[in-house]
């Protein structure tokens, strides 16, 4: 798992997050994405909703990441299942959630996601190689 340190150096040579990173989303062993696009800002209880990362990603070959919904928004109620984000994905993220609690409002730019990064040995083919099918993705990407 990279620490802090090791994705901050990652940054500066334009790998993990390529756009969109901001310093004061950091943690001591990942980084909290933020809010980009959302189906809609007025959650409702029992309610389907898609968001996308603000930040773009740019993952090496030898590294994966996977994803945490913050314990705030869990303990409102609002769930989702994540896998793992492969070695050679680029772009925005599309996450799909379900509001089982109250309504909530919600909007860009709001930390809603960690996501934490794994060295791996490198892979026969990354993402883009294997399947890539979203790689690339702006905005919410459903197709």
């Amino acid at each position: 798992m990279l620490n802090d340190i090791e994705i901050k150096n990652c940054i500066k040579n334009n790998l993990l997050i390529s756009e969109n990173y901001n310093d004061e989303c950091l943690t001591p062993n990942g980084y909290d994405l933020r809010i980009g696009e959302i189906t809609d800002e007025n959650i409702n209880k029992n309610q389907l909703f898609f968001i996308s990362s603000l930040e773009k990603l740019n993952l090496p070959d030898n590294i994966v990441a996977s994803l945490y919904i913050k314990s705030k928004y869990s303990r409102k109620g609002i769930f989702s299942s994540f896998g793992f984000v492969d070695s050679g994905y680029k772009g925005n993220l599309t996450m799909t959630f379900y509001n089982f609690g109250d309504n909530i409002i919600l909007k860009k730019g709001y930390k809603f996601v960690q996501i934490v990064f794994y060295e791996i040995k490198l892979p026969e083919k990354n993402y883009e190689k294997r399947s890539g099918h979203y790689n690339n993705s702006n905005g919410i990407n459903l197709g």
